[in-house]
């Protein structure tokens, strides 16, 4: 497979939108100005969209969720410099010498995070985000406050997607974006007199923050089954080969059978009979399918499940390397696998 850009240019714009959690907005509207000519959609009070394609029986629910790890400034220093906390999960080691894109009031601004040169450096463990410090070029408090910055402005990677090699694809945000896209694809592609079910596309907010953000979408649709869509780690790399799973980039998108983050009550196991059925739904069209038991992550439908009076639920994660970095890193033959697989499980009654 030779990847050709011109067939991405969809997941490109997707990977550079600004999202982080509580300020999907631009997100969501590029969505829905993608696919409101072709379903119904409505962004609910939380600020979920909900695409509704249509179709006759059950109420089925597929989600991904839109919001991405990144930084909210929490202080303007003496000397202009920024100090950030995280928002979601993102990586602390991956912060220094990086480059990021500044959304305040008067518009997008670059920044870098400071890093030691390796001549003054004393290699001692940076442990927390007291020690970095982001530079937007300003000498003063007053000069970074002129740009327009103030406490509560957010920061998000500056690493636009890029293609590595045949099939790989790498960049911020592919967690969850590329899930995101795959939805996408799905609501193109699908018609309604083909599906056995109501199907629901949920673009859900606030899940890298607390997991819970698609539950009021849950409320609003009441689904009798939900099929998550996320990212899972990939242990193909020299570092991780042989930790957890030997789930690796271009085998498959993974069958979730279980993730938790311990000590977190953040916990998923699926219904057992829908799983079963990704199982034969991919075996039955040659799609290649890896399993997933992942411990220290988890994703939207853990929640929601449990919201009104319960629904079946099942998930399929694709793998990606460098989880909550600016490289993140993905294999587009599983990307395809994926809208594959979530079009096969629709036209054989979900």
């Amino acid at each position: 497979m030779n990847a050709d850009r011109n067939d991405y240019g969809v997941l490109e714009k997707l990977v550079m939108i600004p999202g982080v959690p509580g300020r999907e907005s631009l997100v969501a509207d590029f969505i829905r100005s993608s696919l409101s000519s072709i379903c119904d959609c409505r962004i609910d009070n939380l600020g979920n969209l909900i695409v509704h394609v249509g179709g006759k029986g059950k109420r089925v629910m597929f989600v991904a969720h839109m919001d991405e790890v990144g930084f909210i400034v929490q202080r303007i220093l003496p000397a202009g410099f920024l100090k950030v906390e995280r928002m979601g999960g993102t990586s602390l080691r991956a912060l220094p010498g990086s480059q990021l894109s500044l959304w305040a009031s008067k518009g997008c601004l670059p920044a870098l995070a400071g890093v030691l040169p390796q001549h003054l450096d004393s290699n001692e463990p940076i442990s927390d985000f007291s020690k970095i410090f982001i530079d937007v070029g300003t000498s003063s408090k007053e000069e970074t406050r002129v740009l327009g910055v103030k406490p509560g402005d957010v920061l998000t990677w500056n690493s636009p997607l890029k293609f590595l090699g045949d099939s790989l694809i790498c960049g911020k945000a592919l967690d969850d974006r590329v899930g995101c896209y795959c939805l996408m694809q799905l609501a193109q592609m699908i018609k309604p007199e083909e599906l056995a079910c109501d199907l629901y596309l949920v673009f859900s907010v606030q899940e890298e923050s607390m997991l819970m953000g698609s539950i009021a979408a849950i409320n609003s649709i009441g689904p009798e089954v939900i099929v998550g869509v996320d990212g899972t780690f990939a242990f193909d790399t020299p570092d991780l080969e042989g930790r957890q799973s030997d789930i690796r980039l271009g085998a498959g998108p993974a069958v979730k059978w279980m993730d938790a983050i311990r000590g977190k009550l953040a916990a998923f196991v699926p219904n057992y009979t829908l799983t079963n059925l990704i199982c034969e739904t991919a075996q039955k069209t040659n799609i290649p399918l890896q399993d997933e038991i992942s411990i220290g992550m988890s994703t939207a439908v853990t929640s929601v499940i449990y919201a009104q009076n319960g629904a079946r639920a099942c998930a399929i994660s694709i793998p990606i390397r460098y989880h909550h970095t600016p490289i993140e890193t993905a294999d587009l033959h599983d990307v395809e696998n994926t809208i594959a697989l979530l079009h096969n499980l629709l036209v054989s009654k979900l």
